[in-house]
């Protein structure tokens, strides 16, 4: 049997100086693979020269050590910026347009919503990948969060984000899940050891799994 090894998929949090957080960043990619980091807008900040001129200078550093840049909603932003696709958090519609201007080139990904249904209208549309759980540092419900990844992972093809919580518990929880990536936030960036030592500890925890 396989053992399992799900990919990294980090997601940016809330910072103030995009010159001192590019200086945080560039050593947790160092200390572990990451498949892909998604840079998440500062709050009501989406379609902002503010935010395009984050992902500038985010995406060449992420590249640099083998990750996909990924923007939020902006497709402007993600082609101004040089990044590797897109992240979606609107409607099917949405998803299906951006899809055809962006593919196969660049990766689209989706927000799977709050419902089954949801989840299985957008994966129709056979995104890269669904993410579950909320990509910003808090879930108000972990727990339904870990059961839709669980549900999608062991029954659909299509790959799916399950985000982590906080603690170590709500991580191991996210592993067994045996989603293809786990999503993390919060963990990293607010751990008391900084985020160099929580990205190593998240890869000890995914080999003693």
């Amino acid at each position: 049997m396989t053992k399992y090894q799900p990919q990294l998929f980090l997601v940016t949090p809330a910072f103030d100086d995009r010159e001192e957080f590019a200086a945080r960043l560039a050593p947790v990619l160092q200390a572990a693979s990451v498949s892909a980091v998604l840079i998440a807008p500062r709050a009501n900040d989406e379609a902002s020269d503010s935010y395009q001129r984050d992902c500038k200078l985010l995406a060449p550093i992420i590249q640099q050590y083998g990750g996909a840049a990924l923007t939020m909603n902006d497709t402007q932003v993600s082609g101004r910026s040089g990044a590797d696709g897109i992240h979606l958090t609107g409607k099917v519609s949405e998803i299906t347009d951006v899809m055809k201007r962006f593919r196969p080139k660049h990766i689209v990904g989706t927000s799977a919503g709050h419902t089954r249904h949801d989840a299985m209208i957008k994966g129709e549309t056979q995104p890269d990948y669904l993410m579950f759980g909320s990509p910003f540092e808090h879930d108000e419900d972990h727990a339904y969060t870990l059961e839709m990844a669980q549900w999608w992972a062991e029954l659909f093809e299509v790959p799916c984000v399950a985000m982590a919580g906080q603690t170590q518990d709500s991580l191991r929880a996210t592993i067994e899940t045996r989603s293809d990536f786990i999503g993390l936030n919060g963990f990293i960036w607010n751990h008391a050891d900084g985020p160099e030592v929580a990205i190593k500890l998240v890869q000890e925890i995914i080999g003693s799994s």
